[in-house]
């Protein structure tokens, strides 16, 4: 065997040694690769779990009392390897049918933070000159609602649409009271079709802000059934009705989370009409309520002189 062929068995020998090395740390190197990015993804889900968990606790309470007879449903949560998202959903019940309603997105960052990202909502179906633009979601209306300090000149609800539907039909409807009243008085002369009470939340500024409103733009403006703070019935007889969770979740949130200002806010509103400066059922001013039942049964509480205004909300069939 010559030098030349030494020479060159030994230089193949390197290079397979050197191909071998490079494919033995290009593999090392992918794995490492790919724990460090497992071992990423894990640690940043346990921190994005942490600020989910806390957030939602908040949010479940908040969704409790925001929003005239919205119930909160499931959560569904999605992980990428920075982020995570979070879709909500709610309902409305009518009789027994559980209507689907606006869903709350969320994205929470690795960094502890989040935002609200949901883009889908109620829409308004009218003419722009329309005194009043009722909403919609999905098909069904969205409940409204009048303060009894507002001032309308002419109320244009929805008492002729209801006496036009038959009773093969269950219906949502908003009333709005002429003044506050208490829950007992609420619920003796709404009875077992109460399914949501409105609680006064309002300031005087509120009040003056509305009335302007109602001034500047030459319409009557109205509250938003999806924009009310107030507490669902539990359909029995009991005098506390669903007041004392909403109570619990009012003093919880004002405590601490994204909800503290305006809950506080919210509880000196309350207090402030009231001689007892602590939070109780008999301090709740009632200025609402979502009714559901046959139309039939509608028209005849709404002959009330408790009622202002009626709204229509959602409808389902009987069956």
């Amino acid at each position: 065997m010559t030098k030349e062929n030494n020479t060159s068995g030994f230089q193949n020998l390197a290079k397979k040694a050197k191909r071998k090395s490079q494919i033995r740390m290009g593999i090392i190197a992918f794995i490492v690769c790919i724990l460090v990015l497992s071992t990423f993804q894990f640690v940043g889900n346990i921190v994005i779990s942490k600020t989910i968990n806390k957030e939602s606790a908040v949010d479940t309470m908040w969704n409790n009392i925001h929003g005239a007879n919205i119930t909160q449903q499931g959560t569904v949560t999605n992980y990428t390897l920075f982020s995570a998202t979070t879709k909500t959903e709610f309902n409305k019940i009518v009789g027994d049918v559980a209507i689907p309603w606006v869903p709350i997105e969320k994205r929470y960052s690795l960094f502890g933070t989040s935002k609200r990202i949901t883009t889908n909502g109620p829409v308004g179906s009218g003419h722009i000159n329309d005194q009043r633009i009722p909403m919609y979601f999905n098909g069904e209306r969205v409940i409204e609602f009048i303060h009894p300090k507002v001032n309308f000149n002419d109320i244009a609800d929805d008492k002729e649409i209801i006496s036009d539907i038959k009773d093969d039909k269950v219906i949502e409807v908003a009333l709005s009271f002429d003044k506050a009243y208490s829950l007992l008085e609420t619920q003796n002369t709404f009875g077992k079709s109460l399914s949501w009470f409105w609680v006064n939340t309002y300031e005087a500024a509120d009040i003056n802000d509305f009335n302007q409103l109602n001034v500047d733009t030459g319409k009557n403006v109205t509250i938003s059934g999806d924009d009310v703070i107030g507490f669902s019935s539990n359909k029995t007889n009991d005098l506390d009705n669903g007041s004392a969770l909403f109570i619990s979740n009012i003093k919880q949130l004002s405590k601490e989370g994204s909800y503290k200002e305006i809950a506080n806010r919210i509880v000196s509103n309350i207090t402030a009409t009231s001689n007892e400066k602590e939070l109780s059922s008999a301090n709740l001013e009632i200025i609402g309520v979502v009714v559901t039942g046959f139309p039939s049964e509608i028209l005849e509480l709404i002959e009330s002189p408790m009622v202002r205004a009626v709204f229509l909300g959602s409808t389902v069939d009987k069956y």
